[in-house]
């Protein structure tokens, strides 16, 4: 399978079409990694791999938990946290929904009863 294209992803995704194209490969990357070892059929692969790195870019301002402009504080919760609820953003729900639908229910496990 090909990685989905930058192009696709920021026609998915027109709210991340401002980050570079160097941070949007590293986010199709991982996505890519993550979308082979679930078990997707071929002919969804470059659309879990589209929706799943949008997601993963558009958690960018996700990460940030606290914010004050006196003292200019910023705190940030922890990534893992944030990747892990992938209902937390519409691309991570479709995801959701592909990872369901055609690759074993997103549980890794995966049970045919003959």
């Amino acid at each position: 399978m090909a990685k989905t294209t930058i192009s696709k992803l920021k026609v998915t995704a027109k709210s991340i079409a401002n980050l570079s194209d160097e941070a949007l490969t590293i986010f199709v990357d991982d996505a890519y990694i993550q979308v082979q070892s679930a078990g997707f059929p071929e002919k969804y692969e470059d659309i879990a791999n589209r929706y799943l790195a949008a997601h993963l870019a558009s958690l960018d301002d996700k990460y940030v938990k606290v914010e004050a402009v006196g003292s200019l504080k910023r705190e940030y919760s922890g990534k893992n946290e944030s990747f892990i609820n992938l209902k937390s953003t519409s691309y991570g729900q479709e995801y959701l929904r592909l990872l369901t639908e055609y690759a074993g229910g997103g549980n890794g496990i995966s049970l045919v009863v003959v």
